[in-house]
Formats: C-alpha cells, structure tokens, sequence
C-alpha cells in the first residue's frame, strides 16, 4: 500500500557527512564560533562537524573501550558525553576552537551503573540520569555538576519494578518538569525543586503498550514515538491524545522533533526513513526514504538563526543536512 504524502516533491539532501565510526548514535548542537554540532558513535568517539566548513573539525572524546555513546549534550562551554554503562563524562572547550593543538579537557566523571539505553539531561546546574534501586524499581537520579560533593537525590519513577525508562527530556522547564518514555507504553511526568535537586512528584499516562523510544515537547505539546505505529500527540491543556499514522514497515519511530514555529514533528524511524508531519492536520507532509539505509539515531531541527537546518544522524555511518523549508 503506497504511503499518503502531501508534499509533491522531494527534495535531496543539502550535504552528507561520511564516516561516522561505526555509526552514529546521537548528536547535539553548539559551540563557540562557527555553526557547529558533535555526534556520538557506536564505537564511543564524539566528534565535531561544521555547519558552514562542510567538513569534520576534530574529535572531541574517544572512548578507549570503544562504548557506545549514548547521549551529548552541550551546556554553556561544556559537552556532556553519556557513555553507556560507564558514565557521563564533561568536558571543557578550548579557549580557541579554531587551533587545532587545543583539546578538551576532562573536567569531571560522573559514574553511574545503569545498563539501558536511556540518555541523561542537563537541567539547570543538575546532571539527571536514570538507575534502577536494589528493588530493581527504574528510579530518577539528580547530581550537582558543580562542586567537589557529588550527593545524589533519588526517586522512584513507577510503583512497579523491573520497567526500564527509554528516553528523557526536559519538559516545561518553568515548572521545573521532566518527561520520561517508559517501555511499557506509559509516559512519566516528574516535577522538582530544581535548586534543591530533588524530583519526587511523578505522575503517569498510559500513551499505549509499546515502549516509548522518543519524546519532544513544546509549550503546548508533546509528542512520542514508539517501537509502533502511531505516534502519540499529548495536548498540555487538557491531556487529550491524538494518534498520528505511518506505514508499518518505517518500523517504528527512533527519534523525533518539532519543527522551529511547532506547526510540524520531524521523525526519524527504525528502517533509516524521515517523516515530516502536519500537527494540526495528523497527516504526513513528506516521507524522504531513499537517503539512509539504517536506523535514524538523532534528529534536529535547528532554528531560524541556524537556517532551520535538520541534521540526521543514521547507524548507516552517514550524517545528512536538510533544508525543508
């Protein structure tokens, strides 16, 4: 059965990036100077891209038991690197990025023991992971990234043991809230006392029974990906769900976003395809399907000051840029 796309043409990739070490797991926009972004492998090397150069700048962190890189994110002139069953590693950027004898510098290893593929956040001056306790309950954990001290506050996210969190992010930030994708289908929402690192208050909703690979938020929605078809669309305001379709054989959504102005989600899937979808319509504005051929690891959708760009990053070794607008 063909797929429903509105959009009549399709366009080609604006530039692609070759060479991501067994390929590429997650990635993450930032840095001085020059429209930058960093990308995480399987073999645990953080690299950096230029926006503008076209070209790869540099490594950032190697891994010398070649872990996965689980998630990055970048803070004020930091990078955070996840390493999977390891820790999360920070480290400085150099004073000048364009020399390339200057390195980053570790700065601090924040260990932790949680096997998953859940990735960590960096919410305020708070490091927030995910572990289970000796009850195999999933629980939240928060840590001060500054300071010598490295107490941790930890809460149970669910009243039932041995389900795992999948993804993590942070939601309405004002209201010092975290949402968590469940493998059980459900939809973890915590709120906090962020200056006294303590997120205890956690509700659920019941989105379906697949696990939740993915999650974005926005003032007024949020949106998951699942190991299935549909994707579920959360309105803040009175928490009604709404179901956004797409062919079966995509199987299953790995990453997703909203669009800058929130009027589309961007997903990518499991067999290397990219969606666009209408928010107000639910329906499918352009399916790009012949770029990838792998899991699509991470996508964003940069804003109007970075040309609205989206960056793709596949498991097929490739990294591809967008201009959809």
């Amino acid at each position: 059965m063909a797929e429903a796309v509105e959009a009549a043409e399709i366009p080609e990739p604006v530039f692609t990036y070759f060479g991501v070490d067994g390929g590429a797991t997650c990635s993450c926009a930032g840095g001085k100077g020059e429209k930058r972004f960093f990308v995480g492998s399987q073999r645990g090397v953080v690299r950096e891209y230029g926006l503008e150069s076209k070209r790869m700048e540099g490594n950032v962190y190697i891994d010398r038991e070649e872990r996965r890189i689980q998630s990055l994110k970048f803070h004020k002139d930091h990078i955070f690197v996840h390493v999977r069953a390891f820790a999360v590693v920070q480290l400085k950027e150099p004073e000048n990025v364009d020399n390339p004898l200057e390195t980053w510098d570790i700065i601090k290893t924040f260990e932790m023991d949680h096997i998953g593929f859940c990735n960590s956040i960096i919410f305020g001056s708070k490091l927030l992971y995910v572990s289970t306790d000796e009850q195999r309950y999933s629980t939240l954990c928060c840590t001060e990234i500054a300071g010598t001290e490295n107490h941790t506050a930890k809460a149970r996210i669910l009243t039932a043991p041995d389900i795992s969190p999948m993804c993590m992010i942070i939601g309405e930030e004002s209201e010092n809230e975290v949402l968590i994708g469940m493998e059980d289908g459900r939809l973890a929402i915590a709120y906090g006392d962020e200056k006294q690192g303590v997120f205890d208050y956690i509700v659920t909703q019941q989105l379906g029974k697949d696990p939740i690979f993915c999650l974005a938020s926005s003032s007024e929605w949020v949106v998951a990906g699942c190991a299935r078809p549909p994707i579920h669309l959360v309105n803040r305001t009175d928490l009604v769900v709404q179901k956004i379709d797409y062919v079966s054989h995509a199987a299953g959504c790995s990453t997703i976003a909203f669009s800058p102005n929130n009027r589309q989600i961007i997903g990518g899937f499991f067999d290397g395809s990219i969606r666009v979808f209408s928010r107000h319509k639910l329906t499918v504005l352009l399916a790009l399907t012949n770029f990838h051929e792998a899991t699509i690891s991470s996508i964003q959708w940069l804003p109007e000051e970075d040309d609205e760009l989206v960056i793709a990053a596949s498991s097929d070794e490739t990294i591809t840029l967008w201009k959809l607008k």
